[in-house]
């Protein structure tokens, strides 16, 4: 288990988890791995884009031959993760979503797995990125449920890093957050997971929050409320609405703040979490570069209306 793999499992578990070294490292990651996409690009060659991932190449003309993204079948999630569903493989995945495209140009189509392995908790995600006309969509399929089985065994904290304080294993929940704190001023930004380097507070950090969590897995109370799923409460926000399968989907729109942004910058997005512990994220911006400090702004609107990216994200192609 590395730093980024437990930071992705703590950051799906929410509120539900102590926080912990995922605060420290996964901003800086998360930019990081936004460029490390952009680097695998593919080429538009004509009215059709070929694409390259994973050795797999295919072509597929955008916009799908007139199919539209309020067209879609929406999909039914069973009832809980005990019947999960499985994500098909990478390649079919992209083929899906860009044959529910609308006319374009398609380019820079590059995708990320998130999560997986034999010992995870989690299921194999998925995030995809391209241009559509020249500025970004993204789509992030990840499972926010966590086996409890598994849990225990991906927080094994290893041997105690030198001159960590080992009493913040005991340590009230005041004292632990002013740990984290402290740990987490003046926090780098990586590029790469490979450059990660955490300080020797937040080594300590880290451990401590694995071992804290180890306890936690010992005792069944204890073990249910880090892991049990809602998709309402890991939804959340007061936009989310429940669909008829139990579902709960969260649109919203604007740029990504306050609204105080006034550069022109604008997102839609539709995030759908079923109950079965899939999380569907679509978003369309109006910028190649939504993440960047200053987005270049392309067009007024995003290439996808907010009524598309929650269709999209509703649908029923994204499994088999």
């Amino acid at each position: 288990m590395n730093e980024q793999e437990l930071s992705a499992v703590l950051t799906r578990a929410g509120e539900r988890l102590d926080p912990d070294v995922a605060a420290l490292v996964a901003g800086g990651v998360r930019r990081g791995r936004r460029r490390r996409r952009r680097a695998s690009a593919t080429v538009a060659l004509g009215a059709a884009t070929v694409l390259a991932l994973g050795g797999i190449a295919w072509q597929s003309a955008p916009g799908g031959g007139g199919r539209r993204a309020e067209d879609l079948a929406v999909a039914t999630s069973p009832s809980s993760p005990d019947d999960q569903r499985r994500l098909p493989p990478d390649d079919v995945l992209v083929e899906r979503l860009l044959d529910h495209l609308p006319e374009g140009e398609v380019t820079d189509v590059t995708t990320e797995a998130s999560g997986g392995g034999p010992d995870s908790p989690i299921q194999r995600g998925l995030e995809i990125s391209l241009l559509l006309d020249g500025v970004r969509v993204e789509v992030r399929l990840g499972d926010m449920s966590i086996d409890p089985t598994r849990w225990a065994r991906f927080v094994a904290p290893g041997s105690m890093p030198e001159g960590c304080d080992a009493s913040l294993v005991d340590a009230d929940k005041a004292t632990w957050h002013e740990a984290m704190r402290t740990a987490s001023e003046n926090a780098p930004t990586f590029s790469s997971p490979e450059e990660v380097e955490l300080t020797p507070e937040q080594e300590c950090v880290s451990w401590v929050s694995r071992k804290r969590e180890q306890r936690c897995a010992a005792k069944p109370a204890c073990l249910a409320k880090r892991t049990t799923y809602s998709a309402k409460e890991t939804c959340g926000a007061p936009e989310c609405r429940e669909l008829a399968d139990g579902s709960w989907l969260w649109p919203r729109t604007g740029d990504g703040g306050d609204g105080s942004d006034t550069s022109g910058f604008r997102g839609n997005w539709a995030g759908l979490f079923a109950p079965d512990g899939w999380m569907i994220d679509v978003a369309a911006f109006n910028s190649p570069d939504p993440d960047a400090g200053r987005p270049r702004v392309l067009r007024d609107d995003p290439p996808l209306s907010l009524d598309q990216v929650s269709a999209l994200a509703t649908a029923a192609f994204w499994f088999d």
